[in-house]
């Protein structure tokens, strides 16, 4: 997926237009990067930028991502372990009603699709990797990009992998333990049971492999995701088959209730937006490749739209399938209903097709997940906002080496500590949203202040507006979670907010201290350039 070879300053407008190994557009970005910046007054003497430092090579990226692959980068992302986890917790906030749970999940795919239409204009316009990064940097300030930088490298992105592996790995050792013969009530006994060790160790392995994948080869990586991408949505219209089973046997009477249940409540709805959310979350990901995708101008939007329009249909697909079914009333309580579910319709070979549904899924998020967020810290060090041996790479495989080493540590850290990472990644996801806020805002202020920039795609006015409106929902969403007389209201909104606003403000004086040029200690300097000719003697460049 990722071409890297040494272009000498002086050749940095050699290239013409043309295919992805020999485009005007992949020309020594990251030399041309630095100098736009310079230009317009962006790159400032207060931003440690580590393409400065002559102890880190000057090396770029070839485009050769192409549609499929940006595509595939986008479902794989998005479809993952929030597809089997969420559908029985968002019917039980939208109170059983299918019709509340089908329009909710409709509704969290038109905010993806808009989001993407708002990233597909920056993402032409600012074609640079490292996506919000590079926004927040160029719209407001470098402190900006490092704050959005600081809360995922430490906790939102290794958090999230962590989740999802574990996910694929309960799964795993489900079907080890004898799943199959087990009825839901002891199954779901069996996933609140299982041992960490055993789970952690497999959700570790699960990392491993993805990490490897993408180590031995950026091409290797890139196929493979594109592989997954496929037979993920494949095996899950399989899945959805089941639902057209069930509607020939005459099994849709769940539709006979109300759009609106009895004990519906507007709490129960907007939590139910929040989960679906959360379930198309990943789609700003591919703004962390922009450098490598051929063509950008038009594979980025036509990925984003195609991405999210597969995931979307899915989704929506997946769920009305489930609801035409006999497992309504009971088993959608049960943690593995999908398990229970193709069980019921097809026996032991619905059983084992739904469990590589799982697999397959999971998998295939953790690559994609892998492969974005390996270049985004590659982007990251290399515009100096995380150390400069992040963005060293191994020539030879095409790979950021040393950013897989780091995701691959930090994931395991993680998958070792469990459910108190897992408490904290809940309680900082919100700070995401006060991100989107600031770059659909900033999306405006750049059309306001510059507006001559170039844009080859550019979404309709209104679209960041409503997404501003939609962010900002989801920053004061845990206002409406629960209800005041609740007594754990207050102290509930103190610890989700707290944690948002600490992991902002802890971050500003390790700015201060670290990264700022003016103000950061000279030890982060040389600990800096030790670990850069360390990495260099093991042959990273």
């Amino acid at each position: 997926m990722v071409k890297y070879e040494e272009v000498p300053l002086d050749e940095k407008d050699a290239r013409s237009k043309g295919d992805g190994s020999c485009s005007a557009e992949a020309t020594a970005t990251l030399v041309r990067h630095t100098s736009q910046l310079a230009k317009e007054n962006l790159c400032r003497e207060d931003s440690a930028i580590a393409v400065r430092d002559h102890e880190v090579s000057q090396i770029i990226l070839k485009r050769n991502l192409t549609l499929a692959g940006g595509s595939s980068l986008v479902i794989g992302a998005i479809i993952g372990s929030g597809l089997f986890m969420l559908p029985d917790l968002i019917y039980m906030e939208t109170s059983g009603s299918p019709f509340m749970s089908l329009t909710v999940w409709f509704v969290g795919g038109i905010v993806a699709f808009f989001g993407s239409i708002c990233y597909a204009e920056l993402a032409t316009s600012i074609n640079v990797s490292g996506g919000e990064q590079a926004y927040l940097t160029k719209m407001y300030c470098p402190l900006v990009g490092f704050l959005f930088v600081w809360t995922n490298t430490l906790i939102l992105n290794p958090g999230g992998l962590a989740a999802i592996s574990l996910y694929c790995a309960e799964y795993i050792v489900v079907n080890i333990q004898n799943g199959y013969s087990k009825n839901a009530t002891e199954l779901s006994n069996d996933l609140e049971n299982q041992s960490p060790y055993i789970k952690g160790a497999f959700a570790i392995l699960i990392v491993g492999i993805a990490s490897l994948v993408n180590a031995i080869s950026a091409d290797l990586g890139d196929k493979m995701n594109q592989l997954f991408a496929v037979v993920k949505v494949a095996a899950i219209g399989v899945i959805c088959s089941i639902g057209a089973y069930w509607l020939v046997k005459g099994e849709w009477s769940q539709f006979d209730t109300p759009y609106v249940a009895p004990n519906s409540t507007i709490n129960g709805a907007i939590n139910g937006l929040m989960l679906s959310m959360w379930a198309y979350g990943g789609w700003s990901f591919l703004s962390w490749v922009t450098e490598e995708i051929i063509n950008p101008d038009r594979n980025v939007p036509l990925s984003l739209f195609i991405g999210i329009s597969v995931v979307c249909a899915v989704y929506i697909l997946f769920n009305f399938a489930i609801f035409c079914g006999p497992l309504i009333a009971h088993q959608m309580m049960d943690s593995p209903f999908i398990l229970i579910y193709a069980k019921t319709a097809w026996g032991g070979w619905g059983w084992f097709f739904a469990t590589f549904c799982i697999l397959t899924a999971t998998y295939g998020a953790v690559s994609s997940n892998t492969i974005s967020t390996t270049r985004f810290y590659h982007a990251c060090a290399r515009d100096g906002h995380l150390p400069r041996a992040l963005s060293l790479c191994l020539p030879s495989r095409s790979t950021p080496i040393v950013a897989i080493i780091f995701n691959f540590v930090c994931t395991a850290i993680y998958i070792i500590l469990g459910k108190h990472a897992e408490a904290v990644v809940n309680t900082v996801m919100y700070a995401q949203w006060v991100y989107f806020v600031l770059v659909f805002v900033g999306l405006l202020l750049l059309r306001y202040k510059r507006p001559n920039m170039r844009r080859p795609f550019k979404a309709p006015l209104a679209i960041p507006i409503i997404q501003i409106i939609l962010s900002l929902a989801m920053v004061l969403s845990p206002f409406f979670e629960k209800s005041v007389d609740d007594e754990d209201y207050f102290s509930d909104l103190a610890m989700k907010y707290g944690a948002v606003v600490g992991s902002i403000v802890t971050g500003v004086p390790f700015y201060l201290l670290c990264i700022y040029k003016r103000t950061r200690l000279g030890i982060f300097d040389k600990l800096s350039g030790d670990l850069v000719r360390g990495c260099k003697h093991l042959g990273f460049q």
